[in-house]
């Protein structure tokens, strides 16, 4: 049989989506070509399948680029979003770029391409493992080739900024940045968060045993570690938002929040790791309740509703079967148990308790409210901006929420929190730093934002309360936005 490609037209549109053949592609061939011979019929239907894949991505994106950056896989600019079926395949794939140090693969367009020409890429791949330098390998065997490795992560993800000449001021442009080592530690430690909290409701939903979670500690610790070094940085760190897998970013975002609040009340370092896990596993419970019905889009029904009003409870349950002493796990169950009970003791779960709630479940309440308002939900696409979020929670004091705390709260994240992005009248784009106690209307300090070749950095620090001689504020804000709408990490401008 031969290995030539089959004829190129008419190019059909594989059914199952691009960006996961591609990926499954890049992970089979290099497997198939060790044990197949070149007319094997497995093999032959990979390399036509990852022919006609490419061939179809040229007709339509021209270049195509499959690329890591930040723990995340993209398709030229697309981010990738896998299926749960495929989520190992995408782990996978992440540590066989990291393995040959490399973040990816370029592909030009090729009009003779071959199946000798795909087993010759795949076999160059392969060879590069046994390399003391593998990426140097790759980019040198591969000079000038259809396929190259990408050797660095310095991409634009989003290009945003509308002509000076429109009227419509548009979006602020961005683009990549370059962290700092104590920003990129503190990051390491949000995305190691994520993964453990993650792996964590994936053994919960696959064992009914006990659940080891001694990982998912540790990374709390550390955040605290760097939360007694630097605040900002897990301020910031909370704006990150993920929509594709919202429980786990907003249950590490609420452990985040609720770390910085207990630590402005004083509470010790170990204190804080404890309310961190509590923060971290508020949602835990919501494994038992069926994923439909947290992505429903609408409204629940009074059943529906009443079915996720038992995520609490839930909580409860799980993190007494978690492998951890008991002592320790019962200072975990209260802010899990209580976030939904209000100051006035309403809300749920409902009993007749008359004990007030707990300092840990008031203050896992308020960061729980702020970060699901400013999130994009399945029935919410669109975000709440900060200020109005504030502004709901504000309506609810004192009956649903304790006053005090929020009051330290909001003198906390400030009206615009810590790297939220703001676009002024004069156009440029300024990142918040920080709010003084006594800064006129909320009005934030930040830093102007300046391009420097591909990346940003960090320019003029200016303070947004500041006015002009006839006492009107010199520069106004025209639109907020969450830095993590256009793919930016705020501590890798800050620090």
């Amino acid at each position: 049989m031969s290995q030539t490609s089959p004829p190129k037209t008419p190019i059909k549109a594989p059914k199952q989506d691009p960006a996961e053949i591609l990926a499954q592609s890049l992970l089979r061939l290099p497997q198939l070509v060790k044990i197949h011979q070149p007319n094997n019929k497995i093999f032959v239907e990979n390399l036509a399948l990852f022919q006609d894949t490419l061939r179809s991505l040229w007709s339509t994106e021209g270049k195509v680029d499959f690329r890591l950056h930040r723990s995340r896989l993209y398709l030229n600019k697309a981010r990738i979003s896998f299926p749960a079926a495929l989520q190992m395949t995408a782990t996978k794939l992440m540590e066989f770029l990291e393995l040959r140090k490399i973040f990816g693969f370029s592909f030009t367009p090729k009009d003779d391409l071959t199946n000798e020409d795909i087993v010759a890429f795949v076999k160059t791949v392969n060879a590069s493992q046994n390399q003391p330098e593998p990426a140097a390998f790759l980019d040198e065997a591969l000079k000038d080739n259809w396929a190259a490795p990408i050797m660095d992560d310095n991409f634009k993800i989003a290009y945003l900024f509308t002509d000076e000449s429109s009227e419509a001021p548009g979006r602020p442009m961005v683009w990549n940045s370059t962290p700092t080592s104590e920003g990129e530690r503190a990051r390491k430690n949000y995305s190691r968060a994520m993964a453990e909290f993650s792996k964590l409701n994936d053994t919960i939903t696959a064992t009914s045993g006990l659940v080891n979670f001694a990982k998912s500690r540790r990374v709390v610790q550390d955040m605290a570690e760097s939360l007694f070094k630097n605040e900002n940085i897990l301020l910031s760190l909370s704006t990150i938002r993920d929509y594709d897998d919202y429980t786990c970013s907003h249950c590490v975002n609420v452990a985040l929040l609720s770390m910085c609040l207990g630590r402005r009340l004083g509470l010790t370092k170990m204190e804080v790791a404890t309310l961190g896990l509590g923060g971290l596993f508020h949602d835990l419970g919501k494994v038992d309740i069926p994923i439909e019905l947290i992505r429903k889009p609408g409204k629940f029904t009074d059943l529906e509703y009443e079915e996720v009003k038992k995520h609490p409870l839930n909580s409860v349950c799980r993190i007494l079967r978690l492998n951890a002493d008991n002592a320790f796990k019962s200072k975990l169950l209260v802010a899990p148990f209580e976030h939904h009970l209000n100051t006035n003791l309403s809300g749920y779960p409902e009993s007749s308790r008359r004990v007030p709630v707990s300092l840990y479940g008031r203050i896992v309440a308020i960061t729980d409210l702020y970060d699901a308002l400013t999130s994009s939900r399945s029935y919410r696409p669109i975000p709440i901006s900060p200020e109005k979020a504030l502004e709901i929670m504000v309506s609810k004091s004192g009956v649903e929420i304790d006053s005090l705390l929020l009051k330290l709260f909001i003198n906390m994240v400030g009206i615009y929190p810590v790297g939220t992005l703001l676009l002024l009248d004069s156009r440029q784009v300024v990142m918040v730093s920080n709010t003084p106690a006594a800064a006129e209307a909320g009005r934030p300090r930040g830093y102007i934002l300046e391009k420097e070749k591909d990346a940003l950095k960090k320019g003029e620090l200016v303070d947004l309360a500041e006015k002009d001689k006839n006492g009107k504020f010199i520069r106004n804000i025209l639109y907020c936005f969450h830095p993590t709408e256009f793919g930016l990490i705020p501590t890798d401008i800050l620090l």
